[in-house]
């Protein structure tokens, strides 16, 4: 994500409506073979087009409401799922000769933040794809109605990605956020009171991303570039095994970013800290340091405490009447808002190195985690100084494999739910929590190790 220098106050953001455009879908459905195919990216979906197709036909004849719950580790996962649901799940009815009455149109939530970061032709593609704009640091009552209704009608899939945002590592989950247990467990009282008899059910889904052809040279090259830039001696020969020597490498440019952030912030770890001890510290303090500035409580896991500290830096960034401001109230407002974007700043760091750690290699040394890793580190270094890691040489194309899981009907539990809201909404997010850890191909360490409180 590129960072913006935020030199004066802006106006406040305006809310962004849903303007679903059919031609525009069908147009974007038709460039997609042509980006994946520029890309490399190569599309497995086993059964995902034709488990969809019967799912829609049934939604589509009224036979039940639908919520898509999709695991998040790239920015890639929206194209995907749209060349999924717009291209592959109408071939794959076609084939089975399964009703699909109308062209497969969706309602989508999404981060009120992409326009700001991706463009404003992002945010027109959005807004006429079906998407909601949601702001997801603060209690956004209009975004979530709207999602809650679009679900209780039924008219179009409900499609979210629990998660929240992306931690692009393919082989490890970040923390599920509540938001999806409540629209469903909402919209399935909608259901009941008007006496709508047909079922609620959550359809999760699986993405994976890995390389078609692992390429030791280039990413033995990139980390060769990376030490020189980080001023690392050139390793001594080792074993000849890839796998350790990467990894190994890999955890001491890690190491070294990380002495670089600890100076910055004028921490002294303790000698006897882990790796992963003092990335947490310096989670804790960089978060804290933010929350301090905005007077924010801390409390929730990391991605709830990012979200937060992004909207505080937000109401101060985009401000209602800021144009009518008298010149010194004005010039305040823009010296409040550059301050804010640093402490926005603070937090993007925390936020890019958080998937930076020694136990995503070591639990499994393959290729693939390398590789994420590597990029995870090349994209953090960008980001802190100012300037797109041209990482060079390519690491070769790669492939992304679509599960879809076992669905999860949510009516059943409404009983559970109104005698325990919390305890109903935790069992339905481990449910679910499960069916996609399911979809992962190493589902028993599948769950990220910062799971917990910060």
């Amino acid at each position: 994500m590129p960072r913006a220098s935020t030199q004066n106050a802006r106006p406040a953001l305006r809310r962004l409506p849903t303007r679903p455009n059919r031609m525009v879908q069908a147009v974007v459905s038709r460039l997609l073979p042509l980006l994946f195919r520029s890309q490399g990216l190569e599309i497995h979906q086993g059964n995902a087009a034709e488990d969809l197709a019967k799912a829609f036909a049934a939604q589509q004849s009224g036979g039940c409401n639908l919520l898509i719950a999709f695991r998040h580790p790239s920015t890639r996962d929206p194209v995907v799922l749209a060349d999924l649901f717009w291209s592959r799940v109408p071939k794959a009815a076609r084939r089975l000769k399964l009703p699909l009455p109308r062209p497969i149109q969706l309602r989508f939530l999404y981060d009120r933040g992409i326009p700001i970061w991706a463009g404003q032709v992002i945010g027109w593609l959005l807004q006429r794809s079906g998407g909601i704009a949601i702001h997801r640091g603060r209690l956004d009552r209009p975004a979530l109605a709207q999602a809650r209704a679009a679900l209780s009608r039924g008219r179009y899939p409900l499609v979210v990605a629990p998660e929240g945002a992306t931690n692009n590592l393919s082989g490890e989950m970040a923390p599920l956020e509540p938001g999806v247990a409540q629209l469903a467990f909402w919209a399935a009282e909608d259901l009941e009171r008007a006496n709508d008899e047909r079922p609620l059910e959550v359809l999760p889904i699986g993405i994976h991303y890995s390389w078609r052809h692992p390429n030791w040279i280039a990413l033995q090259a990139r980390l060769a570039s990376l030490e020189c830039h980080l001023g690392i001696p050139y390793p001594d020969a080792g074993p000849d095994n890839p796998e350790t020597t990467s990894r190994d490498r890999l955890i001491q440019i890690g190491m070294k970013l990380l002495k670089a952030l600890e100076q910055l912030e004028r921490l002294k770890p303790d000698p006897a800290q882990t790796f992963s001890e003092r990335i947490d510290a310096y989670r804790r303090h960089g978060l804290a340091k933010a929350e301090t500035h905005f007077g924010l409580r801390a409390v929730g896991n990391l991605q709830e405490r990012c979200r937060r500290i992004e909207q505080a830096a937000w109401d101060r960034i985009y401000r209602e009447g800021v144009d009518q401001l008298p010149p010194l109230e004005r010039s305040l407002a823009d010296w409040e808002a550059r301050e804010a974007d640093l402490e926005l700043t603070r937090m993007r760091l925390v936020e890019h190195f958080t998937s930076v750690s020694g136990h995503y290699i070591s639990d499994r040394p393959d290729f693939d985690r390398f590789a994420e890793m590597l990029l995870l580190v090349e994209e953090a270094i960008g980001w802190i100084e100012d300037k797109p890691w041209k990482g060079q040489p390519s690491l070769g194309p790669q492939r992304v494999e679509v599960q879809l899981g076992r669905a999860l009907p949510v009516r059943p539990r409404l009983n559970q739910y109104r005698s325990n809201r919390r305890e109903a909404m935790q069992v339905f997010m481990q449910d679910l929590e499960q069916a996609l850890i399911a979809l992962m191909p190493d589902a028993s360490r599948a769950m990220t190790k910062d799971a917990g409180e910060l």
